[in-house]
């Protein structure tokens, strides 16, 4: 077995014309050679990029739902200078990939300094979509800035829709050891296995790896801390603006699903391996409106135990350091609004309610989001720092100094200040916008370091207690202290059912 090393390789690029004079101009390649074969990336000044590596073999043909396989070794070397094509998806996108959507889209892609004198901690991103539309290869997701603060950064794509949710037993016959569907959760953990054996490649330190997600890609890091078979592929977690309230199916369920499925298109389960991609993507859209053809988490025994609550509750998840937190702006999709009931025994409480920062005054919408993203937070924040994990909470409420606000119904509005990239699908950005993300990544690369967010130049930010205090980001600054939602949490907390 090869044993992973990364190296840098320069070599002389095109000649660029200015005015009347010609100026050679060094263009840059880095190679890594990977447990797969070597690997040839590109580089500027201070930024190596790796994009459309392969980090499991096709999932085609025979191999569509069935659990991801090992990338095959490879003789030549991959040129890595562009990301690999988005998996399969019925939605429209907000980012359309370069190279387009095909089956054989599970690639990794790793951003890490050009120079470096030590292993750097990894951040490895899960992006949302609701497990039916995303790609790594979105703008919003690049991880540049991040790796100019010391870390290596990993991005990838994982099977969606249909393609990596459905669960049926004609299906997964042949792959019981590995459980019936999750087939999109089972990519992740071959993406992180993928990482904890190549990354030092690329002068990462596989002992010291952090996932971050928001929305679904946040459900996906506490589903695969809670996962028995993603233990010790990270040692540290963050997320930002999960809702824990989606339920996983049980076999029973998930098998009615797949079956309806296979009937919509007029086929056997087993025949759908040779259905046309389109007709599947087509049908997934047709039948995107029934909560019980959605895609879903499995209870399979093997990838997922148990409802996702239920195990943080019991501390069923890994107990490494914790950063978790959600955003104060208005999120009401109709697909997961609160039961009407819980919502008019809350609405009581909002007559005195002030518009929150970016002048919204919906108070339901600002309840539902309480509800599925505040109040739920709180919660794995409590239980987590409840069996002994160090954990800390945040709120992200600052509306960027732009002449549109952000839009009800997006959630994750975190992200591109995480990233650093203010300028994507956005309006222009001032300089308070970018000391803010400036702030936040070095909160999140201390966090992917030490397990400890702080810093000497840093607003103290206190781990989760009984006292509930959580670090606010907001337009009138960055600040530690107590909940500012406790009331309206406790009361969603007493009303809730299901926990």
């Amino acid at each position: 077995m090869r044993r992973p090393c990364w190296f840098p390789v320069f070599a002389t690029g095109a000649l660029l014309i200015s005015g009347a004079h010609l100026h050679a101009q060094a263009e840059r390649f880095v190679f890594a050679l990977t447990l797969e074969g070597q690997v040839l990336g590109i580089a500027d000044s201070d930024i190596a990029r790796f994009m459309g590596i392969p980090y499991a073999a096709p999932p085609t043909g025979a191999a569509r739902w069935r659990a991801p396989a090992k990338a095959p070794e490879r003789t030549e070397i991959l040129t890595a200078n562009k990301f690999g094509p988005s998996c399969p998806q019925a939605s429209p996108q907000a980012f359309e990939a370069p190279a387009g959507n095909s089956e054989d889209c599970l690639t990794i892609n790793v951003f890490t300094p050009a120079r470096m004198d030590e292993r750097l901690p990894v951040m490895v991103w899960i992006h949302g979509g609701g497990l039916v539309s995303g790609t790594a290869a979105d703008p919003l997701y690049d991880g540049s800035a991040l790796a100019r603060d010391g870390v290596a950064v990993v991005t990838f794509n994982y099977r969606l829709g249909a393609l990596g949710w459905l669960a049926g037993g004609s299906l997964s016959k042949d792959d019981e050891d590995d459980g019936i569907g999750n087939d999109g959760m089972k990519d992740q953990i071959a993406a992180l296995r993928w990482v904890h054996d190549n990354i030092n490649a690329f002068g990462g330190d596989p002992d010291n790896v952090t996932i971050f997600g928001s929305s679904s890609g946040a459900t996906a890091v506490a589903r695969l801390m809670a996962s028995r078979r993603a233990t010790g592929l990270f040692q540290k977690a963050i997320i930002q603006s999960a809702s824990f309230r989606e339920l996983a199916r049980d076999r029973n369920a998930a098998e009615s699903a797949a079956q309806a499925f296979a009937q919509a298109l007029g086929v056997s389960q087993l025949e759908m391996r040779q259905s046309e991609l389109q007709k599947i993507l087509a049908m997934q859209g047709k039948l995107a409106k029934d909560p019980a053809l959605r895609p879903a988490y499995t209870i399979d025994g093997t990838s997922v135990d148990e409802q996702l609550q239920d195990a943080i509750a019991a501390g069923h998840e890994q107990h490494i350091p914790l950063l978790i937190g959600s955003n104060g702006f208005p999120y009401a999709p109709d697909t997961q609004s609160m039961p009407a009931a819980l919502l008019q025994q809350l609405l009581p409480m909002t007559s005195g309610l002030a518009p929150d920062s970016s002048g919204q005054k919906d108070a339901p919408a600002r309840l539902r989001t309480d509800w599925m993203f505040s109040e739920p937070t709180r919660f794995v924040a409590r239980s987590h720092a409840g069996h002994g994990s160090v954990t800390y909470r945040y709120l992200f409420d600052y509306v960027p100094d732009r002449a549109d606000p952000p839009e009800a119904g997006e959630d994750g509005q975190e992200v591109r200040f995480v990233f650093g990239t203010l300028g994507v699908r956005s309006g222009p950005y001032s300089h308070r916008d970018r000391e803010v993300s400036n702030t936040m990544r070095t909160y999140w690369t201390n966090f992917a370091r030490y397990g400890d967010p702080n810093g000497a130049s840093l607003p103290a930010w206190r781990p989760q207690s009984e006292r509930d205090d959580l670090l606010m980001i907001s337009n009138s600054g960055i600040t530690c202290g107590p909940d500012p939602m406790k009331e309206r949490l406790d009361l969603i907390e007493q009303l809730s059912s299901g926990r």
